[in-house]
This record gives C-alpha cells, sequence and structure tokens, in this order.
C-alpha cells in the first residue's frame, strides 16, 4: 500500500483518469471478500481517495473514500496494519474537511488519527509513516480557533528541530490565506533556514518553491527577480534530490516558464522551454498530452517572435500527436488547424491565438 502511495505522487495528470478507473475497479474487487477481510476494502477506498485529492484536487470525493476506508477498518481485527491505515485515513478526511470548511469535523477527524497514534504507541510501535505523527498534531492545531498562536507554540515542542520547518511553512500558508504576503515572506525565509541548516534538500525544495511563489505575487522592488532565482535553485535542488525527470522537478520548470511569459520575457522562456524537452519526451513519452501542450506553448513563442517557419513546424507536431491520442477533436484540435491554416496562407498577421500553459 505504501508503495503504491507513493507511486501516485508519480502519476502523470495524462494517466490520472486511467489510474483512477483501475482503482475503482479495485474496490469493486475488494467488496467481494469484505465479508472474509474488510481490510483489502479500505485500503482500496484510501488509495482512491489519495488519488483524488493529490491528483485532482477533489475534496469531498477524498472526504468520502476516506469515511468509508474508515468503517470497513473499523471492522477489522485491531493490528498494527489496521491502525497504521486508520491514521492515515483520519489524516485524509481531516485534511478533506478542512479545505471543504468543515473546521470542527476536520478536528473532530484529526483528534481521532491522533487518538490512533497514541493507541499504536501504547503496543510499542510508531506509525509507518513517521510524518503523520507531527502533520497530524499541526493540522489539528491548524483546525482550533487560534492556528497562528497553536503553529507558533508548537516550533518549541513538536517533533524534533529539523520538523520546524514544515511547521514555519504552514504559519507562511496562514499568513498568505489572509493576504499578509510579507509575514508570509518572512515565515517561509526561517522554514527555509531550518530546511538549510539540516541539509533537508527536500523541504528546501518545498519550502524554496513556496517562497518564490511568494515572491512572485509580491508588488515589491525586486520581488519578481528574486522569486525566478528561488525557482531556479529549486528546480536544482530537486533534481539533485530526485531527478530532472521528477513530476516535481518538471512542473518547477513550468512554473518558471509561465512566470517568464507573465513578465514578458520570451526569449528565456524560450530557452527553458527547449531545456527540458528531451527530459519531458523520457518522462511522459512522445505521442502524449503533455508534448502536445509542450508543441503549442513553442509554436505561440515562436510566432510571438515573429519566427513564421518554426511556428509553423511547432503546431503541427501538436497537431500530429493530437490525432493519435485523441478520439475525436476538440476545440483545441480546431484551433490549432485553424492557425496552422494561417500560417499557411502566409497571413503577415499573427492569427488570433492563445498562450495554452496557464499563467500560475
Amino acid at each position: 500500500w505504501y508503495q503504491r502511495r507513493v507511486r501516485v505522487q508519480e502519476i502523470d495528470q495524462d494517466d490520472t483518469e486511467i489510474f483512477l478507473q483501475s482503482l475503482i475497479k479495485l474496490v469493486a474487487y475488494a467488496k467481494l471478500f469484505s465479508q472474509e477481510d474488510p481490510l483489502p476494502l479500505a485500503v482500496a477506498h484510501l488509495a482512491l481517495g489519495v488519488t483524488y485529492v493529490d491528483k485532482k484536487g477533489y475534496w469531498k470525493q477524498g472526504e468520502q473514500h476516506a469515511s468509508e476506508a474508515i468503517v470497513h477498518a473499523e471492522n477489522t481485527l485491531t493490528c498494527k496494519e489496521q491502525i497504521n491505515i486508520l491514521i492515515e485515513a483520519y489524516y485524509v478526511l481531516g485534511y478533506c474537511r478542512l479545505k471543504i470548511g468543515k473546521d470542527s469535523e476536520a478536528l473532530e477527524a484529526v483528534t481521532a488519527a491522533r487518538s490512533c497514534i497514541e493507541e499504536l504507541g501504547y503496543l510499542g510501535q510508531k506509525p509507518r509513516d513517521d510524518d503523520l505523527d507531527y502533520k497530524t498534531a499541526v493540522l489539528a492545531g491548524w483546525c482550533s480557533p487560534s492556528p497562528l498562536q497553536f503553529l507558533q507554540e508548537s516550533l518549541e515542542c513538536i517533533g524534533p528541530p529539523e520538523k520546524n520547518a514544515y511547521i514555519y511553512l504552514m504559519i507562511a500558508h496562514y499568513y498568505k490565506k489572509n493576504d499578509n504576503v510579507s509575514d508570509a515572506l518572512k515565515a517561509a525565509k526561517q522554514g527555509l533556514d531550518v530546511a538549510s541548516r539540516f541539509e533537508d534538500l527536500a523541504m528546501q525544495a518545498d519550502v524554496s518553491r513556496y517562497l518564490a511563489e511568494c515572491y512572485l505575487e509580491s508588488p515589491g522592488h525586486g520581488c519578481v527577480e528574486e522569486g525566478l532565482r528561488l525557482l531556479r535553485k529549486t528546480i536544482a535542488l530537486y533534481t539533485s534530490h530526485f531527478s530532472g525527470l521528477d513530476i516535481s522537478t518538471l512542473s518547477t520548470n513550468d512554473l518558471l516558464i509561465n512566470a517568464l511569459l507573465k513578465q514578458e520575457m520570451y526569449d528565456e522562456a524560450m530557452e527553458e522551454l527547449k531545456a527540458i524537452k528531451e527530459a519531458k519526451i523520457l518522462k511522459f513519452g512522445e505521442y502524449s498530452k503533455k508534448m502536445a501542450d509542450f508543441y503549442k506553448q513553442l509554436g505561440s513563442l515562436y510566432l510571438i517572435n515573429n519566427q513564421t517557419k518554426e511556428a509553423l513546424s511547432a503546431f503541427k507536431s501538436a497537431l500530429s500527436i493530437l490525432n493519435i491520442i485523441q478520439t475525436k477533436p476538440n476545440g483545441v484540435t480546431t484551433s490549432i488547424k485553424n492557425t496552422i491554416k494561417s500560417l499557411e496562407a502566409n497571413q503577415t498577421e499573427k492569427p488570433a491565438f492563445k498562450l495554452y500553459s496557464k499563467i500560475s
């Protein structure tokens, strides 16, 4: 189960629907044996809920399947495996309820997760996922009437000092949620200092990316430049800790390109886009929606630079991929076809088109 949990993080968006359908079938299959042993059904529901949350951001579906996982896990004879499933299911349930706005119910779920962790402690065991111990504690505080006070006090008493980077990140989230970008920047910087001091590359990358996003949203002088610098640093950290093919690395590459586009730094955006072409092909495959999006964006940048011939070639590549992977044309396909016709007709005026990569 936990190996599958890690794999969920690496699934490309193109494969998410297929993966979800497989998990739905797994739930149906597990139901056949649930009378004998309900735990596999609990695991299947939890995996489905986690995928809805991680890959789609569907909080209500996550809440529903986490609740189902809890019901079936509680019908299992008490064992370490059952308690671990309950801890994660209650955590997911609390997280989803918090996102939906059910703060009091979220607190109930997280409190139940904390009780399961204590029960595991009585058995002389720790949660299989070590991070859930302090994450549930932090989330419980987030659901409390005074989350900021709780988080600030937690810096002294929850988990080892190296975990404080995560708490600083949550404090930054709180400030940003309340439109206080200045204090969000300060908290994120403190988190980055902690992660750097303990040489936690993964957390350094996470906080660095968050800090970059804060800078890019801040109107202050030099903030954009600092945000772009931090995004490049984040890419280097992710590449060092994971690889250049990791989803976290490639998504940060996309974030950097979008930030450059927003600043109308088209030449630099073009360089960054070309630099990740091979990595995207290796990760997603040459004939994938990701690569179709890549060529659409590349064609748009060529058009901005009045490089009509190169733009035509890029749009044709995008169309060729879409014709292979799509069962029927859609609005995007039609738009690309119209752009190609316009370019082939040697029109001097730039055809109407849209930059297909959304600006974050």
